[in-house]
């Protein structure tokens, strides 16, 4: 590829978007025609995972190069430690002020906060809600305070700001408007960063369809074992307008739909602005998500691929599409991008992509993720192994225990982690000593 100009890059976060719902990966209904062509230009990753099942430690992930573990995020806001906080600040690299430091314009369309913010010319929040209202409910114990409330009275409070939820509606039209709006006025090399929230639950890019469902909310509440976690799951048909699973998941499925039609009005953007192939598209998910797999619903807890197996596809100019069945994380995405601007090294956990373009090559045996919502949860996966270590402590979101201290999978006999064959040791034990911060090997 030719580096004597620098090319453009754009990151697309499709939140919450599991492999396993899209035709890309074998499903059977096509949510994703957009998204499919643009990897069969692309280095397509079928074995991908985010180092972390929440949203915040992973776009810091994505940033950084880093484990969450090693960048100092483990744990989503507003669960955050204070030690987390200072471990951040150590911290030497950071891709968009290291863009930014280079000469690119940078600007991101996505509710970014905090230190997520940095090195953007621009910020702008896409979501339809009032400043006002976004900024009381992001103090941490306001947002404690919200998740814990009785489901009753969340539906009431819900009611009470149904305005601004009406407005979030269509959020990535929105950011694709906002993004071809920032690059047209934009000279010169751009960054653009856009999340695209409305594949994550409540599903906003679509109304909640009026079909009967078998699977009402009353016989999901019969599965869950605990009060605090039937609690949460009545909040999140609350948020939803729903009654049975049946309406979520079409619900769902459509909001797949729109968003994917919005990533392919942005593709034509800008092959019809000539563009095209001076970019750099990345399109990958933050996290996966969970529908009732392992008992958990609505929530993107737990260690399980369902959380944290992600797609990822990186269409550079001039390159030849590939398919990849090797280990990938999202913390390979800036050192990738780095070598494409001919740079050198950094001292990051991730890895170049690229080596996938000269040869096949095997970048790591293993990858690792870590729990956002629990105390300490994480785990290290090969591609037919899996150990999960867990300290015992409850989710942040729901108040239930999500598995065992201990588990192990046979991902080959046991594709979906349904069997615990843990027998007091595992050769995975060791691979975390990698991390001192663990007190769980």
């Amino acid at each position: 590829m030719d580096i004597s100009s620098k090319p453009n890059i754009v990151i697309i976060i499709v939140d919450a978007l599991r492999p396993r719902d899209l035709s890309l990966y074998g499903a059977q209904r096509e949510l994703d025609s957009n998204i499919k062509r643009i990897a069969s230009e692309s280095l397509f990753f079928k074995k991908n995972f985010s180092a972390s099942d929440a949203s915040d430690p992973s776009r810091a992930s994505i940033f950084s190069g880093k484990y969450p573990a090693n960048f100092g995020q483990i744990h989503q806001y507003p669960y955050i430690k204070e030690n987390e906080m200072e471990i951040i600040k150590k911290n030497k690299f950071w891709l968009p002020v290291y863009l930014k430091n280079e000469g690119y314009s940078t600007f991101a369309v996505t509710p970014l906060y905090m230190w997520l913010k940095k090195g953007f010319d621009y910020v702008e929040n896409s979501d339809g809600t009032k400043e006002g209202y976004r900024n009381v409910t992001r103090i941490k114990f306001i947002q404690k305070i919200l998740l814990k409330l009785p489901h009753f009275v969340y539906r009431i409070g819900k009611w009470a700001v149904k305005d601004f939820h009406k407005d979030r509606l269509n959020q990535a039209k929105r950011s694709i408007d906002k993004a071809i709006s920032k690059i047209n006025e934009t000279e010169g090399p751009f960054f653009v960063f856009m999340h695209l929230t409305d594949t994550h639950h409540p599903y906003d890019a679509a109304e909640t369809p009026k079909v009967n469902g078998e699977t009402s909310l009353k016989k999901v509440l019969e599965t869950v074992p605990t009060i605090s976690q039937k609690e949460y799951v009545k909040k999140r048909f609350v948020d939803a307008s729903a009654k049975s699973i049946e309406q979520i998941t079409l619900k769902r499925e459509n909001s797949t739909i729109a968003v994917d039609k919005e990533i392919g009005r942005f593709y034509e953007f800008l092959k019809e602005k000539n563009i095209l192939d001076k970019t750099v598209l990345i399109i990958l998910a933050d996290h996966g998500d969970s529908f009732g797999e392992h008992n958990i619903y609505y929530e993107h807890t737990g260690m399980y691929d369902v959380s944290v197996h992600t797609p990822l596809m990186i269409r550079i100019p001039k390159m030849k599409p590939k398919v990849v069945e090797e280990l990938t994380q999202n913390i390979d995405v800036s050192p990738t991008i780095l070598e494409i601007l001919g740079k050198k090294k950094i001292n990051v956990d991730g890895k170049s992509l690229l080596a996938f373009t000269k040869k096949n090559k095997k970048l790591r045996n293993e990858v690792f993720a870590f729990e956002g919502f629990c105390d300490d949860s994480r785990m290290v996966r090969t591609k037919t192994r899996k150990l999960i270590l867990h300290d015992g402590s409850k989710c942040y979101l729901c108040g239930a225990i999500h598995g065992e201290k201990k588990e192990e999978y046979d991902l080959v006999k046991d594709p979906l982690e349904l069997k615990n064959i843990y027998s007091g040791k595992s050769k995975l034990e060791n691979k975390f000593k990698k991390f001192k911060d663990s007190n769980l090997a």
